[in-house]
């Protein structure tokens, strides 16, 4: 979080988080797809133009469910270890990536997004948990370590 300070006793906690599938993750982008498409239908405007925006947004959907909500293919993050600042985050491949936490990460008790960027990547990387996807103590440890590291 942006209110990070250095020094508290959560700057050198860790923990280790192995992700599982998630029905309502898959639900909610089932959801907003849908209502994305019922949006674009009722949009104006060329044909050619909604169909090839409502071909992208499905596509964009099922990528995401695949990726995101099942965990499956090489975008997928598997697993995750917190170590201070340090994060590793294993992907669906099986492959190791290790990088640092970022300023602007989420935590509430529905819902935790963690910010963090590899090594040698431009751009920071978002990684969406959900209560039924880690265990219960993990994902609590989790969520005070991103609030107050």
């Amino acid at each position: 979080m942006d209110t990070a300070q250095s020094g508290n006793k959560y700057s050198e906690a860790h923990v280790a988080l192995a992700l599982a599938p998630s029905r309502p993750a898959a639900c909610a982008i089932a959801g907003a797809a849908a209502a994305t498409l019922a949006l674009l239908a009722f949009t104006p405007g060329p044909a050619g133009v909604r169909i090839l925006a409502a071909t992208w947004v499905a596509c964009a959907a099922l990528e995401a469910i695949h990726s995101r909500a099942l965990l499956r293919g090489p975008r997928a993050v598997r697993s995750l270890r917190l170590a201070g600042r340090e994060i590793e985050a294993e992907d669906g491949n099986g492959r190791l990536r290790g990088g640092e936490l970022r300023p602007g990460s989420f935590v509430a008790p529905w819902l935790t997004v963690v910010r963090w960027r590899p090594r040698g990547a431009w751009f920071d990387r978002s990684i969406a948990l959900l209560p039924g996807m880690v265990d219960a103590d993990a994902f609590r440890r989790l969520r005070v370590i991103l609030r107050w590291a």
